[in-house]
């Protein structure tokens, strides 16, 4: 019997892994560069500008969002004046061309005036775009009130919180759950004796990361190993597992599990594992 482990992976796929990656980047420089600035109460070149637009950046990919434009410090022609938008998002939504303008205050309060000037800004770009504020200090009681009455919406920007929150959503989404068909493949994955989620930790067998070709042959070598499940792979996991072999992030090779010679009807758990290039995986199945 060929050594088993798990192996768990944390990195997300093809574009995706540069994008977050580059969100991350920022938000940790950002962090550090808050620890520096505590004891002697400089700003440090800390940009707020650049973490939001990476946000907006990832979660453009993340969730497929249909012709979507991002631009950042861009200067428009309004009705009467030219204006200067930090950061400006559109994309088509149910047939409606959603626009968003973003004004970004970064370490100060922000006041009553800075919401005056963002609500009379978008009012002269003349079609109407949503408006969001971000911060990073404090508002006063004025300018919210403010921003409510002209439903400007107001969002401080938390690192922490904002690391947490997509982290947890990026790692979810390359995670199968049991709702995930096998397109073309299955695998095993380690769940949580107590809740029985996925945890991420993919069945290693001896240097490989094993695709059963069919989901019932999956299942009887599942019951060999405790504390393991089967999963679908879908063409979009597929693509993933692929790309993290192209870019060197997976350790492991890619085999594939077909029964071996069977003398009977029954399935039994004896197979055989083929160990193949991510290449020859990628031309024959993924679509």
């Amino acid at each position: 019997m060929r050594q088993q482990r798990s192996y768990k992976i944390s990195s997300l796929y093809s574009r995706r892994l540069v994008i977050i990656m580059n969100f991350f980047k920022n938000i940790f420089r950002k962090k550090n560069q808050l620890n520096d600035s505590i004891g002697n109460n400089k700003n440090n070149g800390m940009e707020l500008i650049d973490l939001v637009f990476s946000l907006y950046d990832y979660r453009i990919d993340r969730e497929n969002l249909i012709n979507p434009k991002l631009f950042k410090n861009i200067k428009v022609k309004g009705k009467n004046i030219e204006h200067k938008i930090d950061i400006y998002i559109e994309f088509v939504q149910m047939n409606n061309l959603e626009k968003t303008v973003i004004k970004i205050i970064d370490n100060k309060i922000v006041k009553a005036e800075d919401v005056w000037q963002f609500d009379n800004l978008l009012k002269d770009l003349g079609y109407f775009p949503k408006g969001i504020l971000y911060y990073n200090d404090k508002i006063d009681e004025e300018a919210l009130n403010i921003a409510n009455d002209k439903h400007i919406q107001t969002i401080y920007f938390d690192i922490i919180e904002e690391t947490k929150t997509n982290v947890l959503k990026s790692i979810s989404e390359v995670l199968p759950d049991e709702n995930v068909i096998g397109d073309p493949f299955w695998t095993l994955m380690q769940i949580d004796e107590r809740t029985k989620n996925n945890t991420g930790n993919y069945l290693i067998i001896g240097n490989s990361l094993p695709l059963f070709t069919s989901k019932k042959l999956a299942a009887v070598y599942c019951k060999q190993q405790k504390g393991y499940a089967v999963f679908g792979i879908s063409q979009r996991h597929l693509v993933f597992l692929i790309s993290l072999a192209e870019r060197g992030f997976l350790p492991y090779k890619l085999s594939l599990i077909r029964p071996s010679k069977q003398i009977s009807s029954t399935i039994d758990h004896n197979v055989k594992m083929y160990s193949v290039d991510y290449n020859f995986i990628r031309e024959v199945y993924v679509r």
